[in-house]
């Protein structure tokens, strides 16, 4: 006993003789437990600091109660020691006690902790530095450069690093930390990073399941997928424990509370790293190591629907309201559509400018019964008007720009539904990045009973000035200056100025468009245009003639002026008239083609030579069109709708060389993929339908034809992508009498007839139908792949207007050709290039459908079979 107190004592005078005589390792504190007793008899004669180089003396005072000329306590000044310790500037500390003249001197002997000066990750290819960066800031690491060294905060870093590796297919990957000394008050951390082999999702399988196939419940899965052609560019077949849960809990027992399993759940994964097959597949193949996924499924029982009330209605018709759940006793219970009619009735309240409104389902289910009584409480709340729609990041366009296109007003009751029209109607602009709803804030005053909308926008580039040129079915080889303006002046007018030249096309145009002549609702553009078209037989007869012996049919040249004006006439549908007069010359005639193209033309000018038929040709049209237009952006829409209908009426009352009816009708729609790519693809389709019907006399008595030159021929990039400009068109064999120079028959010295000359040449349709599908994939940034299926014909349904009116020309029809139905598919990628907005298109297309028969000219059979693959090159947008 006697040793034990000798040996408490010797620890007591050691603690005392170390504290009073020199310093106080804070440790040997922290293990005694020791308390020391207050000593007041003293004032402190100076408070010193020491050890400090980075860190001011006045930031460490800041952190020290104790204050010279007051009492000395050593309770405060130990407090003091562990609140420097507690700032994490310091690597260690000691607190020591001298005696002064007159009174005692405090010594915070202190040791700051290096600053980082070098963060490297060696061997790091997954991801970037700012992905860690960012992944740090996520998980609060606090690890930067030129801040204090902190040991505790290395572990924290490498779980961030461990996270990326995980979220990048790498779960292998191991990660170790050295820390290298620069100079005394500098350090290097180094995180060697070993990311290990990919590893991917081979399978996804379920057990305890019977309702639903593994099939189907594998694609109630969004953002965990087997590996496949889509995943591998969408990186769902990377294992991320977060988004499987969510995928669980969220998409897939969404499957089962369709069909009344209320109470099924998703159990905890079982998830191994397998070795198992590759697949045979090159580029396609997949990874060595392979997450294998079995989940467990408890399905529980199905319940049905028991009663149904709701009360708290008094805007709308109450039996309304409860006939729009489609809820009847004994049905299925579907909860999935219990919440969608519950977002739709919030809808259905924000247009009366009720945004408080709450639906509370109370849902009472009996087990015994397996059904389920609902009563949907609704609690109305306040009905708010507009006070201020304001709009922000619009540097350039003004508000007044924007504002016309609102169909919320100020001082009206609030319409959710009309704010969802206005931020469409903004995005048809094509101003602006798309707005979305993140974009927008409704901004409430529940005291006042009014709201605010600010809107937020980012402005495009309003104008641009660009050089174009490459390779098109359309234009040939072409080069190209422009400038454009879709917002000109910020006033949302639009100028536009092309010049560009080609092998097949040249272009001069102006044009201009006030959309809101004088502040009215009215629209008026004007233009000017001169072009140059030439059309050959290397685009017509699609394989029969070699590009090097193509042949040049003909040219049409055109100069002309148009007047457009339109009005809306509802929120998303405008009438408009249009007026345009143009100068038509057909030049560069060809002898294959001159009996039909130019004998058409002398019914034209009765009485004038042939030269004459083929210049002067007047073309003055009115044209009345009507729209619709639901989509959601200018160019690549992804979701709404548009429809386009015209009557272009040429000559009659008008004037001009010739009299045609064209009428033509469009339908553009755009539905997001909810069920392959969870909305993020788009499927689109169209529908064009084109007829052109002659009407009144010709100048020689007649009746009137169609021109040639105004026929349907289909086949392009804005078409038929898988067949030649122009090729897809009926056929038709001329026989004309040869002549000598003064006019009269060649005689065959053979049959002692007139001499025929045969020619086998495209004649156009008078009617065409073009039907396109597309499914359009965004990859990345501005790369995007289409899937395409375009089907098509030009045929002729009049028949007697491919008549020809010069000298003794007969024109057979031939019918094999007419009416066939040509079918396109294949895949597109498409890189939107900046600046000018137009993409650069790289298409594949294979034809399943192609024209596939033989004529006879001259008595010799020539084949008539299309090509089934093309591959080129083009610019700008389908539809």
């Amino acid at each position: 006993m006697n040793r034990v107190r000798l040996v408490r004592s010797l620890v007591w005078f050691i603690s005392v003789f170390l504290f009073v005589g020199g310093g106080v390792s804070p440790h040997l504190f922290a293990q005694s437990g020791q308390t020391l007793p207050a000593v007041n008899e003293d004032r402190i004669e100076e408070i010193r600091i020491i050890g400090n180089r980075r860190i001011p003396e006045s930031t460490i005072r800041y952190y020290i109660q104790s204050r010279e000329e007051g009492l000395y306590d050593e309770r405060l000044a130990f407090a003091d020691y562990r609140t420097l310790l507690g700032t994490n500037f310091f690597e260690d500390a000691k607190l020591k006690r001298a005696q002064g003249e007159n009174g005692v001197i405090i010594i915070f002997e202190v040791v700051e902790r290096p600053l980082i000066r070098s963060i490297e990750y060696e061997g790091m290819k997954s991801f970037k530095e700012s992905d860690v960066l960012e992944r740090f800031r996520d998980m609060r690491v606090g690890l930067s450069l030129d801040s204090p060294l902190d040991p505790a905060k290395l572990p924290q870093a490498r779980r961030a690093l461990k996270a990326l590796l995980d979220q990048n297919g790498r779960p292998l990957g191991r990660i170790d930390v050295e820390v290298e000394t620069i100079t005394a008050t500098s350090r290097k951390i180094i995180f060697k990073i070993n990311e290990g082999s990919k590893v991917r999702i081979g399978d996804i399988s379920f057990k305890g399941n019977s309702i639903f196939t593994e099939g189907e419940l594998r694609s109630a899965l969004e953002l965990t997928k087997e590996r496949n052609l889509i995943t591998l560019f969408k990186g769902q077949d990377k294992f991320i424990k977060d988004k499987l849960e969510y995928d669980l809990n969220l998409n897939l027992l969404e499957r089962y509370r369709e069909v009344g399993y209320l109470y099924a759940k998703a159990g905890e994964p079982d998830v191994k790293i397998v070795e198992a097959g590759r697949g045979w597949l090159l580029g396609l193949r997949k990874t060595k190591q392979q997450y294998y996924l079995t989940i467990p499924i408890e399905e529980g029982e199905q319940f049905r629907w028991g009663s149904f009330e709701i009360e708290g209605i008094n805007t709308f018709d109450q039996e309304a309201v409860k006939a729009s759940y489609n809820i009847v006793s004994g049905e299925v219970v579907n909860y999935v559509s219990l919440k969608t009619s519950n977002e739709e009735l919030k809808k259905l309240y924000t247009t009366s400018g009720y945004l408080d409104m709450t639906v509370m389902p109370n849902m009472n289910p009996n087990i015994d019964s397996k059904t389920v009584d609902i009563v949907i409480v609704i609690d109305e709340g306040k009905q708010y008007i507009v006070d201020r729609i304001d709009f922000a990041g619009n540097t350039n366009t003004r508000d007044r720009v924007m504002r016309r296109e609102f169909f919320l007003e100020e001082q009206q009751l609030f319409n959710g539904n009309l704010l969802d029209f206005s931020i469409l109607r903004l995005n048809q602009l094509g101003f602006f990045d798309p707005i979305e709803e993140k974009d927008y804030e409704v901004i409430k005053r529940p005291s006042e009973g009014e709201v605010d909308v600010l809107v937020n926008v980012k402005e495009k580039s309003q104008q641009s000035i660009g050089l174009s040129g490459g390779v098109s079915g359309l234009e040939g080889s072409f080069f190209g200056i422009n400038y454009s303006s879709n917002n000109f002046r910020g006033l949302g007018q639009r100028v536009d100025i092309n010049v560009s030249t080609g092998t097949r096309t040249s272009q001069f145009m102006f044009q201009f468009t006030e959309p809101y002549f004088m502040n009215t609702r009215v629209s008026l553009g004007a233009s000017i245009f001169n072009t140059r078209e030439r059309f050959d037989t290397f685009t017509a007869f699609f394989g029969l003639v070699a590009e090097s012996d193509n042949i040049e049919l003909f040219t049409r040249g055109t100069t002309g002026v148009s007047l457009s004006t339109s009005y809306p006439i509802w929120r998303f549908s405008k009438v408009g008239l249009s007026y345009s007069l143009q100068d038509i010359n057909i030049s560069d005639v060809d002898a294959l083609f001159e009996d039909f193209a130019v004998n058409q033309l002398i019914g034209f000018t009765p009485g004038g030579s042939p030269d004459d038929a083929k210049g002067g040709i007047i073309r003055s049209e009115i044209n009345p069109n009507f729209s619709y237009n639901t989509k959601n952006q200018f160019w690549i829409a992804t979701q709404g709708s548009q429809i386009t209908v015209q009557m272009p009426i040429a000559g009659g009352p008008l004037g001009g060389t010739f009299n045609i009816v064209q009428p033509y009708l469009e339908h553009q729609y755009f539905i997001p993929d909810k069920v392959f790519s969870g909305r993020r693809n788009t499927f689109a389709f169209r529908t064009r339908i084109n007829h052109i019907i002659p009407f009144g006399k010709m100048k020689n008595g007649d009746p009137m034809q169609i021109p040639f030159f105004e026929r349907i021929f289909l086949g392009d990039e804005l078409t038929l992508r898988g067949f030649e400009t122009r090729s897809v068109s009926p056929w038709a064999l001329t026989r004309s009498p040869q002549l000598d120079s003064n006019g009269n028959a060649i005689i065959d010295p053979f049959t002692g007839l007139p001499s025929i000359s045969e020619s086998f040449i495209p004649v156009g349709g008078d009617t065409s139908a073009i039907f396109t599908v597309e499914y359009r994939m965004p990859i990345v940034g501005p790369l995007q792949v289409v899937g395409f299926l375009d089907l098509g014909t030009s045929t002729i349904l009049r028949k007697e207007n491919i008549r020809i009116f010069g000298p003794a020309t007969q024109v057979d029809l031939e019918e094999s050709t007419n009416n066939v139905w040509r079918a396109s598919t294949g895949a597109e990628v498409q890189f939107l290039m900046p600046g000018v907005n137009i993409p650069f298109r790289l298409i594949f297309a294979y034809n399943p459908l192609v024209l596939n028969s033989s004529i006879i000219v001259d008595a010799t059979r020539f084949p008539l079979q299309e090509e089934r693959k093309r591959f080129f090159f083009s610019v700008g947008y389908s539809f």
